[in-house]
């Protein structure tokens, strides 16, 4: 069982994050949010229900859905190489593994602060949220970003000696590049887009 990452675009402002926080029925279902943009009808809901508290965050869904449908599309996946895109966006992560990272790299791939305690991922990961201030921040760094100048970093070795989770095998480092790339171009335009709305960024790791 590992950790994948994923990252969805929420409105500034949206009430459901306070609903979740107060909700901790509602904080639990959370998790589920990108699915139930992307597929908001009670069919989507868990098996054996429904339950009452997922049924209160599909409505919250789609609420948000009747002004912005175009969440339904606003988010991105990293899977379980979320870690090799930090390596590379924050010299901290890199060369000083074992410290927090508050950098904009960092706060891009781990979020920018716990939702509630109540609010985790069924790992017992908590949910994240990064605001829309610092989205936009986050969106003008990765714009800026100089991603191929960072290959000399991304070796065998510097990756296992920064003990990077899911490592590639040496032979394998030019492919996990290549996937980096394309997967960096996602995540900057992904921030790029949820900055030109105003939204902040719901990060889920699970």
């Amino acid at each position: 069982m590992g950790l994948d990452a994923s990252y969805q675009a929420l409105p500034g402002g949206s009430p459901l994050l306070e609903l979740a926080r107060r909700n901790t029925g509602v904080g639990g279902w959370l998790i589920s949010v990108t699915r139930l943009l992307r597929d908001p009808r009670e069919e989507s809901l868990a098996p054996g229900g429904p339950d009452p508290d997922e049924l209160e965050l599909l409505e919250a869904v789609r609420d948000i859905l009747r002004t912005r449908p175009d969440l339904a599309t606003q988010q991105v996946d990293l899977a379980r190489r979320w870690d090799h895109l930090h390596f590379v966006l924050s010299a901290r992560r890199r060369n000083a593994p074992e410290t927090k990272d508050d950098s904009l790299g960092g706060i891009a791939i781990q979020g920018e602060e716990e939702i509630a305690p109540h609010v985790v991922a069924p790992q017992g990961v908590p949910l994240r949220y990064t605001r829309p201030e610092t989205v936009a921040r986050i969106a003008r760094m990765l714009e800026a970003f100089p991603f191929d100048a960072h290959r000399e970093h991304f070796t065998f070795e510097r990756l296992r000696q920064a003990s990077v989770y899911k490592c590639p095998h040496e032979e394998d480092i030019d492919e996990a590049w290549h996937w980096l790339r394309e997967r960096f171009d996602l995540f900057r335009a992904f921030h790029v887009t949820a900055a030109k709305h105003g939204d902040g960024v719901l990060v889920r790791v699970d």
